[in-house]
């Protein structure tokens, strides 16, 4: 008989400790981090995750972010790299000291926004660089005794922008390069012709208006254009252009 009431009293001790062990988990947080250490809970023996603080998840967010706007630059779907037309007024300084001689001019060059090779959201959108080929040419004489000269300008040119707003596409610039002229003259007298040729080193410097808007939503093909002001400086000569320019970005 003592054996029955033994065996009953053990089975009624062990109900209650099986149902506190069915109970649920306990979580301080319904968002646990894998990088928080679990602990033991004294009262049923099972392990618990600890509360995340709110400084750890506004550091978690910080560095996540700082981690996504370093990698944009790798998104970026636009190469930067381009080419335009241009054209305007060359104000061509006379080898005789008188004044200046205002020609028409064209060329073309090709762009690359060199500053996408920097991460920084900004300044990536500052920098880049032209090489270009530009032409005037200017005829002088009488019908006996004249000449006609053209003039070729080969430049290579960096230039750094300045954006009129984080977003903007438009910017004003500054751009210093160098290169060389080389001049193509004929000169004819009484029907005989010589021809004369000759190069010199090129130093460019300018300024202007920029912009390189996008015409498609995600931004691999852009119109650029710009309004400029650049001088050449060619041996103890200056010449003056002043012209507009137009083109494409990819």
């Amino acid at each position: 008989m003592k054996r029955w009431l033994v065996a009953v009293c053990l089975a009624l001790m062990s109900v209650p400790a099986a149902a506190q062990n069915n109970e649920p988990i306990p979580y301080d947080d319904d968002e646990p981090s894998i990088n928080d250490k679990p602990t033991v809970d004294p009262s049923t023996g099972r392990k618990k995750r600890k509360r995340r603080n709110t400084d750890d998840r506004l550091r978690d967010d910080e560095e996540m972010a700082q981690r996504d706007e370093s990698l944009t630059h790798l998104d970026d779907p636009n190469t930067g790299i381009g080419g335009e037309l241009f054209a305007g007024l060359m104000l061509l300084e006379s080898s005789r000291g008188a004044g200046v001689n205002p020609l028409f001019s064209f060329g073309v060059r090709a762009t690359w926004e060199f500053g996408r090779l920097i991460p920084d959201e900004y300044l990536r959108e500052m920098f880049f660089a032209d090489a270009q080929w530009q032409f005037a040419q200017a005829s002088d004489g009488t019908k006996a005794v004249n000449s006609t000269s053209t003039q070729h300008y080969f430049t290579v040119a960096p230039a750094v922008g300045l954006p009129f707003g984080p977003k903007s596409p438009i910017m004003a610039y500054a751009q210093v390069g160098a290169g060389f002229n080389t001049n193509f003259t004929s000169l004819v007298i009484q029907n005989t012709e010589t021809p004369i040729i000759g190069s010199k080193f090129l130093f460019q410097y300018g300024v202007g208006i920029r912009g390189r808007p996008a015409i498609v939503d995600n931004g691999t093909l852009r119109i650029s254009f710009r309004i400029e002001l650049t001088r050449y400086l060619r041996g103890y000569m200056s010449d003056t252009f002043i012209g507009a320019g137009c083109g494409v970005i990819f």
